[in-house]
């Protein structure tokens, strides 16, 4: 047998064991007779049920393509965070979906899509607006989370640093919605 596919064949052992480690984790501390799976739950479900409800149909590709955007964003840099271990969401909604999926996937882009839409229905300052909400996301929504135990960090990565990706996700998200906007808007080329 070569280095090369020792190495392999450790590594998948390895994604095996984590597998199996992360499943008996779940089903201990996480599972369905906990409050942290019901949490999760509503996690995602009211952030989803007040989007329905209150979601401009006049604007819904425009909303919901700002929110993709967030969501893309903000989820690859969790996943590439989490496989660093400087964050940790101990306590997921199931352990088959990646770490982090009911505030990279739903809560975060549901919450700036409706401050994308409140801020551009009255013409109020976006940028300031998401600076704000990136405050009270991070600081107020990351801290509670933590002292829950939903959230962990490690290696020096602190709530500033949250603060920083949700305002960084925020502002890049309305950048490619603007993009698109344009590009909606000019006449094709061919």
């Amino acid at each position: 047998m070569n280095e090369e596919h020792e190495l392999y064949s450790e590594i998948y052992r390895t994604k095996e064991k984590l597998l199996e480690l992360n499943s008996d984790y779940w089903h201990l501390y996480s599972g369905y007779s906990t409050w942290y799976f019901w949490v999760n739950l509503l996690t995602i479900l009211l952030p989803l049920v007040f989007l329905y409800k209150k979601l401009d149909r006049t604007r819904f590709f425009e909303i919901s393509f700002y929110g993709y955007t967030a969501h893309v964003l903000w989820s690859n840099i969790d996943q590439m965070l989490s496989m660093y271990n400087l964050i940790d969401h101990p306590h997921r909604l199931t352990y088959v979906l990646p770490s982090g999926i009911t505030i990279t996937a739903v809560l975060f882009p549901v919450t700036f899509m409706l401050l994308y839409q409140y801020c551009s229905n009255r013409q109020k300052s976006f940028f300031l607006c998401a600076l704000f909400g990136s405050i009270l996301f991070s600081f107020g929504f990351g801290a509670l989370s933590r002292m829950a135990g939903l959230l962990t960090l490690h290696k020096g990565m602190n709530l500033f640093y949250l603060f920083l990706i949700d305002i960084l996700v925020a502002y890049a998200a309305y950048a490619f919605t603007a993009l698109f906007k344009y590009l909606k808007k000019r006449e094709p080329v061919i």
